[in-house]
């Protein structure tokens, strides 16, 4: 049986998008590029049940200053939307999109990670300006 992991990574090769090595083994990471801007994102892998979760980073860290502007706008952004969610981490300061998938009745074919990309990355996308705007100003 072919592992969720190995199918997220066939998926990023077949995408021909560049894959990051990482120390965690349950972790993929890769870059996308979007009308709006260049972020990291990654892919992790439950390691006991057939559940995968990928985060898009927006590539400035938030100082404390904007904290609470950042976090009125990813409760703004997160208002209306039908798939996925903006959060922030407050320990590392990283505003990030999250998409999930559950694969437990899903064949392991390619498919199955396309709408958890791209209703990430066109999440991100669209929000990337007013994020940039608030860090900023």
């Amino acid at each position: 049986m072919i592992s969720l992991k190995d199918v997220a990574a066939a998926f990023l090769e077949f995408k021909k998008w560049p894959i990051f090595s990482t120390s965690d083994d349950n972790m993929i990471c890769t870059q996308f590029a979007g009308h709006n801007g260049r972020w990291n994102c990654f892919v992790q892998i439950h390691p006991e049940q057939p559940i995968a979760i990928v985060y898009s980073l927006f590539p400035e860290a938030c100082s404390p200053e904007k904290e609470t502007e950042v976090l009125k706008l990813i409760a703004k952004c997160n208002d209306g939307l039908m798939v996925g969610n903006f959060e922030y981490d407050f320990e590392h300061r990283e505003i990030r999109f999250k998409t999930s998938l559950n694969a437990t009745h899903m064949a392991e074919k390619l498919e199955i990670f396309d709408s958890a990309f791209y209703y990430n990355f066109l999440a991100m996308d669209q929000f990337f300006q007013k994020f940039a705007d608030v860090l900023k100003t």
